[in-house]
C-alpha cells in the first residue's frame, strides 16, 4: 500500500492466545468464502486495513459496563464473516487511542466460542493485565 500507516499495532498475550486457537481451526485450510485465502493471510489483511482505518463500517463501539478505560481509549468490536451461518462469524475486539495512534487487539473469537462476547469479568481481567503490563 502506498503512503504511510497512521496507526501502530500493539498486541496482548490474550489476543495472541485467542488467535492461535482460531488459527488451529481455520488457519491451514483455504476458505472458499474468502476467495480461497487461508485464515492467517485474510486476518493479516484485516489488521493492515485497521491500521489505515481503525473504524471500518463493520465495527461498532462496544459497551463495557463496570470497566473504565484509561483516558483516550475506546473499545470496538469488528464483525467478520469467513463462512456461512453462525459458525462462519468471527469477532475481533480491539482498543483504539487516536491521540497516540495505537490499535491494541484484545480478543478474537468465533460465534461457537462465545455467542455474544467474552464476559465483562474476563474482559476486565484482560484489560487489567494490559494496563499493568502483566501480560
Amino acid at each position: 500500500m502506498i503512503g504511510s500507516t497512521h496507526f501502530s499495532l500493539k498486541s496482548s498475550a490474550n489476543f495472541e492466545r485467542s488467535f492461535r486457537k482460531l488459527a488451529k481451526v481455520y488457519g491451514k485450510n483455504s476458505l472458499p468464502y474468502l476467495r480461497n485465502q487461508n485464515f492467517t493471510t485474510y486476518f493479516g489483511e484485516i489488521l493492515e486495513n485497521l491500521l489505515e482505518n481503525p473504524y471500518p463500517e463493520e465495527a461498532s463501539l462496544e459497551p463495557l459496563p463496570g470497566v473504565e478505560l484509561p483516558k483516550g481509549w475506546t473499545f470496538y468490536k469488528l464483525r467478520l464473516k469467513i463462512g456461512k451461518g453462525a459458525s462462519g462469524q468471527i469477532r475481533l475486539m480491539y482498543l483504539v487511542n487516536p491521540v497516540e495512534q495505537v490499535i491494541f487487539p484484545v480478543w478474537i473469537y468465533s460465534h461457537e466460542q462465545f455467542a455474544k462476547r467474552p464476559s465483562n469479568e474476563d474482559l476486565r481481567q484482560v484489560f487489567q493485565d494490559i494496563w499493568t503490563g502483566n501480560e
